[in-house]
């Protein structure tokens, strides 16, 4: 055929091994090239004097499509569950405030004023409709519920889980779902209970079995929010079990240290029937594929892809990531006065501080820290230039967060360890207009035969979601070539 790969992934982040998972379950034996020396990409668990650092993805939820790989990879086991009602806090005035994830949470809350209150409690009974022209999650809050709902709830919220900027995020392409019902139902409430009725009759009229609810919160009839969320959890070993497992059943197909160099698609290999995409590796090695997955972040898909789809490489590089600067700290337990009891705390970006929030790592789970010990993860600030952060700024970011943990945590030691982590390029950001640029990228696709994507930069940016697309990526790369080889 003139090819010496079927399949070359490349990329051996979480989306790119599911995808190599799914593609080898499938009956392919796909080649999947990796720059560094390990597999995870923001995955990965430092475990060094007792403790684990985590790095990347704290306290990840686990839908149904995580829990499928958890089986298939035989880590039951291994698995650990959080307290879905683990308390979140938000700072405001000095002080750490429950964050309401409940009704009666919203009217006992002092985070929020009573106009503002009334104004959430009375939303489905009032009628409003989105605008035509797509706003931001920050308008649109302050549309429905006014400011001080953005700054004190909303914004604190969409940082700790999105690093995202509530004023640039925008609401088709971050939360269609609640545009849609708004659209339909004149309120965010109603338009949620039409929703969910007309998925029920679909349910019924099709005939289709309930969707499996192994490993939820299974509390269906409750008010709280993060009760109607999958189970949020780890391993007992760290959140790089995962990768590592991946990586290990597929140890015969991951090249590491493996950096690409350039692709191009050959629509005139004389020796292949079809169209194939060359591959070319820094260190010279050349391959030549009959499909190929990017399994990278945007702005790698894009220098990649720049000679042979300018346009697609446009689209790629105009998707903006979030930086992000972690810094683990560990304390002995007598020097903290906080109880920690519960998840963490968020912090508005009004407030001023580095801190976006901070985790309480050993609260949650066991193994975390040695005995008197305790150990937290803070997000913060990063700066946004585009250089990766050097030692001083560093320092200077570490001095910041283990300052402000101090006052607001009343920490009156010094760290027994730690650990400083940063990335330019930590989260992509689905920002008013990125929704039309996905568009536009699904339409050029179908031009570069045999070329999927595969990656949080499109739609979904949990894990679940990262294994959700990588699956799809599989199942259609499998079925068109078997209509090819046909």
């Amino acid at each position: 055929m003139g090819y010496t790969e079927k399949v070359v992934v490349i990329g051996a982040g979480i989306s790119g091994l599911a995808c190599a998972h799914r593609l080898k379950q499938l009956g392919l034996r796909p080649r999947v090239l990796e720059a560094t020396e390990r597999s995870g990409g923001l995955i990965n668990t430092v475990r060094r004097d007792g403790f684990l650092f985590e790095t990347g993805p704290q306290f990840p939820r686990f839908p149904p499509s995580v829990w499928q790989l958890v089986r298939d990879l035989s880590l039951e086991r291994e698995f650990v569950a959080g307290d879905s009602k683990a308390k979140r806090y938000i700072f405001r005035r000095g002080r750490l405030h429950l964050a309401p994830f409940s009704p009666g949470g919203l009217i006992r809350t002092q985070l929020l004023g009573l106009k503002s209150k009334l104004r959430i409690l009375g939303e489905p009974f009032g009628y409003s409709r989105p605008p035509d022209q797509e706003e931001s999650l920050a308008e649109f809050v302050q549309r429905k519920f006014g400011t001080e709902v953005l700054d004190y709830l909303v914004d604190p919220i969409i940082s700790t889980v999105f690093l995202g900027d509530v004023h640039k995020m925008g609401m088709e392409s971050a939360f269609p779902a609640l545009v849609e019902w708004e659209r339909n139902g004149g309120s965010l409430v109603r338009g949620a209970l039409y929703s969910r009725k007309s998925r029920r009759d679909a349910t019924k009229s099709g005939g289709a079995s309930k969707p499996s609810t192994f490993h939820s919160n299974g509390n269906h009839s409750s008010l709280r929010v993060t009760d109607a969320l999958p189970t949020l959890g780890s391993f007992r070993s760290g959140m790089a079990t995962l990768p590592e497992r991946l990586a290990e059943e597929l140890k015969g197909e991951i090249t590491y240290k493996a950096a690409v160099e350039s692709i191009a698609l050959s629509r005139e290999n004389p020796a292949a029937s079809k169209p194939a995409w060359q591959v070319c590796l820094s260190s010279g090695e050349q391959t030549t594929a009959q499909s190929l997955v990017l399994a990278v972040p945007a702005h790698v898909a894009a220098r990649l892809l720049e000679p042979s789809a300018p346009q697609l490489s446009s689209h790629l590089k105009a998707i903006e990531y979030a930086p992000i600067s972690v810094v683990s700290s560990a304390y002995e337990r007598s020097k903290v006065a906080n109880p920690l009891d519960g998840f963490g705390f968020m912090v508005p970006r009004r407030k001023g501080l580095n801190t976006i929030c901070t985790f309480w790592n050993s609260s949650l789970f066991g193994g975390r820290a040695p005995e008197g010990t305790v150990l937290i993860t803070s997000f913060a600030e990063s700066e946004e230039d585009g250089a990766a952060p050097g030692a001083a700024s560093e320092e200077k970011c570490t001095r910041a967060v283990e300052s402000e943990n101090a006052r607001i945590l009343r920490i009156s030691g010094k760290p027994v360890a730690r650990l400083v982590w940063g990335n330019q390029h930590a989260l992509p950001q689905y920002n008013v207009g990125h929704a039309r640029r996905v568009t536009e990228i699904y339409n050029i696709l179908p031009e570069l035969p045999n070329l999927y994507l595969a990656g949080n930069f499109l739609k979904g940016r949990s894990i679940g979601d990262c294994v959700d697309v990588a699956y799809r990526v599989a199942e259609n790369l499998h079925s068109r070539l078997q209509r090819q080889d046909i």
